[in-house]
This record gives C-alpha cells, sequence and structure tokens, in this order.
C-alpha cells in the first residue's frame, strides 16, 4: 500500500493530489475481497426472521457494506451522491456512497441465493492440514486404485501400475508363506491335479472267473467264482480354471 506522511513541519501541501492518493491507497481493500471471491458474505449479513442484518459483500470486485432488509429476490447496488459548492460557486458532486442491499434493478441485479459465507481462513487452514494427513498416502508407488475408465484417460499425475496388470491384490499377513513379503508374487489361471491332490478312492468291479463252477446254463456264475479286477483308463489331466468372478480395471498409482 502507497504510504503518505503528512505529520512534518513546514506546511504540509494538503491539495486535491493527496487526497486522490488516499483514494487510490483505500481501493487496495478491494483486493482483498477476491480472497473470499465474487457474491461473498465478507461479515454480518445474518438471518433475522424475514430479514437480513447489516453486513459486507464482495460484488464483482468491490468490498460494499450491506444495508440491512426484508429478505428478497435480488440484491442491487444503489449509489448515492453529494454535491458540495466549489469555490468558483460551481456544484459539483464530490462524494459517493454505494451500498447494496434488497431490491430490484434490471440493468444489475444479483440473486440473494447466490451469495455464500465462505469459512474463515483459520478453518480453511485446518481442514487443509487435515487433508494433508488423510492425503500422505498418495506418494508414488504407495497405492493403487481401481480405474475404470480407458487407459487414454488416465488423469494427469497418474500412471498405470504395469507390475499389477493381470493380478489380484491380496493382504499381507507375515503369518503365510505366501503372503509374508510385500511385493512378492504367485498363484496361477488354471490348475491341474495331480494323484497326491485327489481325494482318496476306488474303482472296482467284479467278473466272472473262467472256470470250475461256471453254470453255462443260466449264465450266473456262483459267488465263489467272482474276481476283482481294474476298469480301463480315462481322463487326460486337463488344467481347469480357478478363476473368481472377476470385471477387467487398470490399476493406477499417484506420480506427482
Amino acid at each position: 500500500m502507497n504510504l503518505t506522511n503528512f505529520v512534518q513541519t513546514g506546511g504540509f501541501p494538503v491539495k486535491a493530489e493527496r487526497l486522490q492518493e488516499l483514494q487510490t491507497a483505500f481501493s487496495v481493500f478491494n483486493e482483498l475481497g477476491f480472497l473470499a471471491g465474487n457474491l461473498t458474505i465478507l461479515s454480518g449479513c445474518n438471518l433475522l426472521g424475514t430479514s437480513i442484518s447489516d453486513g459486507y459483500v464482495f460484488i464483482n470486485g468491490e468490498v460494499l457494506k450491506f444495508k440491512a432488509g426484508f429478505i428478497s429476490a435480488d440484491v442491487i447496488v444503489i449509489q448515492n451522491e453529494s454535491a458540495k459548492e466549489f469555490e468558483n460557486g460551481e456544484v459539483k458532486a464530490v462524494h459517493y456512497e454505494r451500498y447494496a442491499t434488497f431490491g430490484t434493478n434490471l440493468d444489475a441485479s444479483w440473486p440473494w441465493e447466490s451469495f455464500k459465507r465462505p469459512d474463515p481462513i483459520t478453518v480453511l487452514m485446518a481442514r487443509i492440514s487435515l487433508l494433508e494427513k488423510k492425503t500422505a498416502i498418495f506418494t508414488q508407488g504407495g497405492v493403487a486404485f481401481p480405474w475404470r475408465k480407458p487407459a487414454n484417460e488416465i488423469p494427469a499425475g497418474f500412471q498405470e501400475c504395469n507390475d499389477l496388470r493381470g493380478k489380484t491384490i491380496v493382504g499381507y499377513d507375515e503369518n503365510q508363506p505366501e503372503f509374508n513379503a510385500i511385493g512378492k508374487s504367485g498363484g496361477a489361471k488354471n490348475k491341474t491335479l495331480s494323484i497326491a491332490e485327489m481325494p482318496a478312492h476306488s474303482h472296482t468291479y467284479q467278473k466272472a472267473k473262467i472256470g470250475r463252477g461256471y453254470d453255462f446254463q443260466d449264465r450266473t456264475p456262483p459267488l465263489s467264482s467272482l474276481e476283482t479286477a481294474d476298469t480301463s483308463t480315462v481322463g487326460s489331466g486337463q488344467a481347469f480354471s480357478i478363476l473368481n468372478p472377476y470385471r477387467v480395471v487398470l490399476f493406477i498409482e499417484f506420480i506427482g
């Protein structure tokens, strides 16, 4: 902000230029309104029944006092002029009072429902601090996310985790040798059973012994003439799928 040193000896030159310098210096306060954004309530403007109390608002780059009034649909800006007589006898406007309030203006008005009250910076800083803690896991290679869209739509700051292609994710468990190290991989899509992995079972059938005790008349051998034999071999040992129901996605990671 510009400064003017008024406290000096020798007769300070109070001229119109000095007053304009003050006006220019004051205008810098309008820039602070951009911290809150357009159509925001900076202070006051509290609901009192069917009215809104006095306060300050920011409209189109200008900090304005808001004068209380009954709630209406639109907010307008009113400008009142104060005129003074100059030394040469002319009467000119020298001061402009500008404020916002409820009203109707076909040329310029703003819906009251569009005005928002931003949180104080201290509250925003606390929220940002909390968000920083929550997003601390988003380091490169730290977290993988399922991405359901095509690879060419992966947002900036992320990339595909190529080492997770065609794989599912399993939680770490130090007590299980398959899962006791970060980054360990294993498993297969298909499985072929070995003899040892098959359930214990047997296949038998009975056949008649050819020889003594066989009744050729009715073709019915006595029980004592039956013996056990093996069946013929069937099956080809083909591997079978052990995949769970699945849906294919991309796994992506944050890279900054």
